[in-house]
This record gives C-alpha cells, sequence and structure tokens, in this order.
C-alpha cells in the first residue's frame, strides 16, 4: 500500500495536474530534484562555456571582462524568477513555447517555441563539434585528417559518434540520461571547484587588481571600454542560458511544480557561482599577462603554470566529460520540445514526433530526428561551431518573446491563483526587469561591423555577429553566400520558414482544447 506521501500519491497528483491543462500523462515520472537539476545545470555547462570562449572575453576585454559574469548571472535571474513561476504553473515538458502558448497571443507562442526549436538543434549541432576539439587536445587527434570512414575528416567522425550516442541515451530512458547527467554534474562541479581552490592557494601569479585591468585593450578601438566589453561579454552570453530545462523535464520529474522551479533557481545560482570562483581562480593564475590576450587555451596555460602538466592534462578530461554531457542535455530539452509541439500538432509530421515509445516511455521518436537534424550541418560546413553564434542568439530572442507574452498575461491579471513558487506583487517588476536585459542583450547581439554603430560595431564584432561569408566548406568559403551578419541571416531564414508554414497549414485557426487546470486556475488560449 502507498501512503499519503508516497511518491505514488505525488506521482498521481502530477499528473491530474497535467489532466487538467489538457495533456495526457505518458512519459516515465521519475526524476527528483537533484536530477531535474542535474540536467539544467548540464545544460547550461559552466566547463564547455568557459574552455571554449575564455580566449575570447580574456583576447577582446582583459582582465576586467571577468566583470561580464556577474552582470549576465544578474541579469538572466530576472529571466529565471520569472520561468520558475511559469514552471511551477505549468511543469510541462517544451518549456517556453508551452507558457508562452498558454498565456500570450498563440502566434507569438507558435514562433517562440518555433526559434526555440532550431536554437535548440543547431546548439546540439555546436556542442557535438567541441567534443572532438576536446578529443584533440587529450589525445593529439588531428582533426582534418581522414577518419575510419574515409569520406569523414576526424572531427565529422568523433562529432556524429557523439550524436549517435546521445541519441540512443535519450531515446532509451531517462533515468539513464538522468544518471550519466548527475555523474557529469558530480565531476564537472568538483572539478571546477578543486581546481579552482587549488590554484587560489598555490597557482597566483597576478594581484587581485588585476581585476580592473583593460591592459589598453580598448585604445585600438578608439571608442572606451564600453563597446569592448559589450563584445567580451559574449564569453558570458554565450554560456548562462537553458535553465529553463528544468521546467522542460516537469513531465518526468515528481512533484513537479515544486522542483521544477528549484532546479531552475539552483542550476543557475550554482553555475554563477562556480563560474565566479573558477574565473577569479584562472585569472589570478595567468603567469604572463600581455601574452595571455592572443592565448587560444588560457585555462590550461593559467592551470599548467600553477598546477603542472599532470593536473594540466586532468582538467582537459573533466572538459571531455561536461561537454558531452552538456550535448545530452541540450538534445534532451531540444528533444522534449520537439515533442511538445509535435504533440500539439504544431510541427511537421507532429503525430510521429509527439508519440511516446511504449517501452521506454520517453519521446524517442523525437529525439531520433534531432539527432539526424543536428548531423545534418556536418556535412555541409567543417566549422559547425560558428552555428552557435547565431543559435544562442536565437535563445536569447526566443526568452525575451516569451517574457513580453508573459508582462501581457499578467497585466491581464494573470496569475489568477498560487502556485507553489510565486512572485506576488514582485511579478510585474521582475518580469520587466527581464525584458529591459534581454531586450539590451538582443540589440548586442544583432550589432555587426558596420559604420552605422560607430565604435560599438567595429572588426572586433566579426567575433560574435560574422557576415555568412565566413562559413566555409572543405576549407573553402561558400561563394553563393551573401555579405550579411549572421545572427539576422538566421533570424530570417527561420521566420520566414515559419510563416510559410505557419500559414499554409492554418496553425492560426487551430484550437487547443483544454480544461481549466483546477490547481491555478489557468488554461490555453483560445
Amino acid at each position: 500500500m502507498s501512503g499519503p506521501g508516497s511518491q505514488a500519491d505525488v506521482a498521481a497528483r502530477d499528473d491530474a495536474h497535467l489532466r487538467s491543462l489538457g495533456i495526457k500523462p505518458e512519459l516515465r515520472r521519475s526524476l527528483g530534484f537533484l536530477s531535474n537539476f542535474a540536467v539544467a545545470f548540464s545544460y547550461i555547462s559552466v566547463s564547455t562555456g568557459t574552455y571554449t570562449l575564455i580566449a575570447l572575453g580574456l583576447g577582446v576585454g582583459g582582465p576586467a571582462f571577468f566583470w561580464s559574469w556577474p552582470v549576465v548571472i544578474l541579469g538572466q535571474t530576472f529571466v529565471a524568477l520569472n520561468f520558475a513561476e511559469l514552471a511551477s504553473h505549468f511543469p510541462v515538458a517544451g518549456s517556453i513555447y508551452q507558457w508562452s502558448k498558454r498565456l500570450s497571443n498563440k502566434t507569438l507562442g507558435w514562433f517562440t517555441g518555433w526559434f526555440y526549436f532550431w536554437a535548440g538543434v543547431v546548439t546540439v549541432t555546436a556542442v557535438a563539434g567541441t567534443v572532438p576539439l576536446v578529443m584533440s587536445s587529450i589525445f593529439g587527434i588531428d582533426l582534418a585528417a581522414p577518419s575510419p570512414i574515409g569520406a569523414l575528416n576526424n572531427l565529422v567522425f568523433w562529432a556524429l559518434i557523439t550524436l549517435i550516442s546521445t541519441t540512443v541515451i535519450n531515446a532509451f530512458g531517462v533515468r539513464l540520461l538522468a544518471l550519466i547527467n548527475n555523474i557529469g554534474v558530480g565531476a564537472e562541479i568538483l572539478g571546477m571547484l578543486v581546481f579552482a581552490i587549488i590554484l587560489l592557494i598555490v597557482g597566483r601569479h597576478q594581484d587581485l587588481s588585476v581585476l580592473t585591468t583593460t591592459a589598453g585593450v580598448e585604445q585600438s578601438e578608439g571608442g572606451g571600454y564600453l563597446p569592448v566589453f559589450a563584445i567580451a561579454m559574449f564569453m558570458s552570453l554565450f554560456v548562462v542560458y537553458g535553465f529553463d530545462t528544468a521546467g522542460t523535464f516537469g513531465e518526468e520529474t515528481l512533484d513537479a511544480s515544486r522542483q521544477a522551479p528549484r532546479g531552475i533557481l539552483s542550476a543557475i545560482w550554482l553555475s554563477g557561482l562556480v563560474g565566479a570562483v573558477f574565473l577569479l581562480a584562472i585569472i589570478l593564475a595567468i603567469p604572463d599577462l600581455t601574452a595571455s590576450f592572443a592565448d587560444k587555451s588560457p585555462i590550461a596555460t593559467s592551470i599548467k603554470a600553477g598546477l603542472g602538466e599532470t593536473m594540466g592534462n586532468a582538467y582537459l578530461y573533466v572538459i571531455l566529460i561536461a561537454v558531452y554531457v552538456c550535448t545530452l542535455a541540450i538534445q534532451g530539452a531540444t528533444t522534449r520540445l520537439m515533442f511538445s509541439m509535435g504533440r500539439d500538432r504544431r510541427m511537421p509530421l507532429g503525430s510521429l514526433w509527439g508519440r511516446v515509445h511504449p517501452t521506454f516511455k520517453t519521446p524517442a521518436y523525437a529525439a531520433v530526428a534531432v539527432g539526424v537534424i543536428a548531423a545534418v550541418p556536418f556535412f555541409v560546413t567543417d566549422n559547425p561551431g560558428l552555428l552557435a553564434t547565431g543559435a544562442t542568439g536565437l535563445i536569447y530572442l526566443s526568452y525575451l518573446m516569451c517574457n513580453i507574452g508573459v508582462l501581457i498575461a499578467r497585466q491581464r491579471g494573470w496569475p489568477h491563483q498560487g502556485a507553489w513558487f510565486k512572485l506576488g506583487s514582485w511579478g510585474t517588476i521582475i518580469n520587466i526587469l527581464a525584458l529591459i536585459y534581454g531586450g539590451i542583450m538582443v540589440i548586442n547581439f544583432g550589432l555587426w561591423k558596420s559604420s552605422l554603430f560607430g565604435s560599438f560595431g567595429t572588426a572586433l564584432r566579426d567575433n560574435t555577429n560574422p557576415s555568412l561569408t565566413i562559413i566555409t566548406s572543405g576549407g573553402k568559403t561558400i561563394s553563393f553566400l551573401p555579405d550579411i551578419p549572421f545572427f539576422e541571416a538566421t533570424v530570417l531564414l527561420i521566420l520566414v520558414v515559419g510563416i510559410v508554414y505557419y500559414f499554409a497549414t492554418g496553425q492560426g485557426r487551430k484550437v487547443d482544447q483544454t480544461e481549466a487546470d483546477l490547481a491555478t486556475g489557468e488554461t490555453a488560449i483560445a
């Protein structure tokens, strides 16, 4: 028999909540708080982001770029608090798509999901392509050389192996995914903190005053430090997102209305703390400040200088684990978004992607689809990592669109009833702060090398919003691509395709029939 507080009773209440939202419970509900938090933390993956992007922050902004980290953590905290309240009301697969769909104009809701889906797919591609880069540093693999499959080079071969394995894990079962995520998160947190603490104790080469040093990096741009800082900030911007993943795994989490918001906030705040300590330790351990501006691997240099070659190599293994688990988590989140939109028949072949595997109780068909689509860019371009510049901007744009819809809903009286996590009278204020921050960051993503923007549009913008003309295939640029900025081109392409599909299939005329949510008094918009 089950007691009143047993897992079975909690799951039954969660399932009743889903049914009240018009959703049939089908996914296996087995995640606790730690696993829910772990998938969000893995998506953010401080190790992955700092390893691949610290050269941008340090090389462009000097040591003072460090302050971009707390700025971005604070700004994203406003977004995360808003999302935590939404996750408490709607702990449903698809996160911001479902939240937008239920609270905003349905067209805005659909395009929020559409943009976020493609952002997720391209991010899976970019992070999977990072796995062989780390392997190359550890094992000395020549990524340009032919792989065991002669038609593919080693970068594409190992990236595809990564995608195949993460697809199998995502399709097989959420418990296996959670187990691997938990192990990966434990290794990442422990590894980063261990390296950071030891470096702070025995590996320091710089004084704390270095954190206010720009080292003259702004002089070449002639516009002061703010334009340079806005570009150096991309190291942090490219890392701190994906915390809503805790919400998108809500249908597979026990006591989801409580644990999903806890997972969202814990993921961003622990990432912020670990990242701040680690970045501080790395900057203070830099042996040669001037040389670090041109160093492609300043983290490895700092660790090796402070702790020796062996510890430096050990750090690379931590990074390899983190990047792989990051790929797994991002694919898992994107799979559930595709499943959620497919279940609502809001995607091409939606009836297939919205199907749950009868044995595994996972969105296995959507997992395979995301894996296949994410693999396509590897056969088109040999620099898939570049795609992350457009994908990250799309994610911030999707967050902004969701928050616009939620603010409109707040003005109409939402939330009508409480949930476990509620912002109360602070809800509108935090929502507005999230919009102000998000709007400024989207503008920052959209700026490119152009005289229109003065010192904000210098050649350094090639690091953050380059022209399409730098995309290569087989080591050669693709000649037919126009000379337009990458972020705007990505938004335009997805928007145009989305508009055609939206109106051709009559998405605007479709109505989701749902009953009122007995727990919160909410329902999907007509």
